[in-house]
């Protein structure tokens, strides 16, 4: 059965890749739809600003304020998303703690409550004492020879 564990390993990391890129995809679209909304405004606040010029001539320069005002918010919101992105990319860069499955080996990101391979229930790091063994079974804690969830045998 070595070969179905290790196909089931690598099924789970490339689920486990597939959701990542997927994520990655979507955050992109939303940081592009953002910067082509602002975009938008700004383009309408420069038209703004051409029509306002050519029908008064450049006359009372105060009014431009207002356009001028929307382009630099507009300007600031785009810096703003690309940063706030860029950060969000280099926070996810940061790999996460990986453990092991006591059942069956597979490795999974700390904090996971079942395992994405064979389905144990992870036991919760704090409630393990160095005595404890771990169900290879169904992963609950104990300390006998045999599992109080399943009752399998744990110890040899």
């Amino acid at each position: 059965m070595p070969i179905l564990n290790d196909l089931s390993k690598k099924l789970s990391n490339v689920a486990q890749t597939t959701v990542q890129v997927s994520k990655d995809l979507a955050g992109s679209a939303k940081v592009t739809l953002a910067v082509s909304a602002e975009e938008r405004e700004i383009e309408k606040a420069y038209r703004a600003l051409g029509h306002w010029y050519y029908t008064t001539r450049g006359e009372n320069p105060e009014e431009a304020g207002e356009y001028l005002d929307i382009i630099d918010t507009s300007l600031r919101k785009i810096r703003e998303i690309r940063d706030e992105a860029e950060a969000a990319k280099t926070a996810a860069v940061q790999p996460a703690s990986m453990v092991t499955c006591p059942a069956c080996g597979a490795e999974m990101e700390e904090g996971t409550k079942f395992c994405p391979s064979c389905g144990a229930m992870m036991p919760d790091p704090d409630t393990i004492v160095r005595e404890d063994v771990v169900c290879p079974n169904c992963g609950a804690v104990t300390n006998g020879p045999f599992c109080p969830q399943c009752g399998s045998r744990v110890q040899e």
